[in-house]
């Protein structure tokens, strides 16, 4: 196993800005070699914009803490109160997006910056915009638009 082992198509990871931090967050990798080594370039993107690194300033996210016990409390009060949720997106919406609880995605907010990864925990008829997506963050409570969202990894209902 690797050193750059985590570098690989598709993922999210810190970057580590060497000009004072300025655009240091969370980016998606969008072009590696098979080998990476420290001076390795990488090509990464936060949907907004897209920067060449060495593979040397990047690292992997840390999990962050899971607020999935919490949604779980807070959507069995919102089902007592008679709010009806799903399992894909496409009980809610029309759509071609293969998306299902317990897919991983990454998470775009409207300034570009991406969060994840994030486990969908639920979905309920559109609303504010097509707001229609629960996932497992610290604002589990408030859905998100599914064009804000990129799937990882598949793992959702079938």
């Amino acid at each position: 196993m690797g050193k750059y082992d985590y570098i690989k198509n598709g993922n999210l990871l810190y970057w580590n800005d060497p000009d004072n931090g300025k655009s240091d967050g969370e980016y998606k990798v969008i072009s590696a070699p098979e080998e990476v080594d420290s001076d390795s370039i990488i090509l990464i993107s936060s949907g907004a914009s897209e920067a060449e690194v060495f593979a040397s300033e990047l690292s992997p996210i840390p999990t962050p803490r899971s607020h999935k016990e919490e949604f779980q409390k807070w959507r069995a009060e919102r089902e007592a109160e008679g709010m009806e949720f799903f399992n894909r997106l496409s009980e809610v919406m029309e759509t071609d997006k293969d998306l299902a609880v317990g897919d991983m995605v990454a998470f775009t907010n409207d300034y570009g910056v991406v969060f994840g990864p994030k486990e969908v925990l639920a979905f309920r008829k559109p609303w504010n915009g097509d707001r229609c997506v629960y996932i497992d963050s610290d604002a589990y409570w408030f859905p998100d638009r599914p064009n804000q969202l990129t799937i990882i990894s598949k793992g959702g209902m079938k």
